[in-house]
């Protein structure tokens, strides 16, 4: 039964972060408030804000905190 459930070592990872999202939950994680973020990032308050929001839904968190828990739980960051 181990065999037919496992997950083939060639598979993807379950990761649907772009590279961007990665940048942004580092920062994130490490204290930066939204408008060091969107700076460093080069994009918008605004914009930062809704792929935050966006995330948050993703990892089903309520908070940065739990956010960045979460993220590193599954190895995300």
């Amino acid at each position: 039964m181990c065999w037919r459930t496992a997950t083939p070592l060639d598979a993807p990872a379950d990761d649907p972060l772009t590279e961007e999202d990665r940048q942004m939950l580092t920062l994130l994680v490490s204290g930066l408030k939204d408008e060091a973020i969107a700076r460093q990032l080069g994009w918008s308050v605004r914009t930062m804000r809704r792929r935050i929001s966006r995330l948050h839904e993703e990892l089903g968190a309520a908070n940065r905190f739990q956010a960045g828990v979460i993220a590193a739980r599954r190895g995300w960051i």
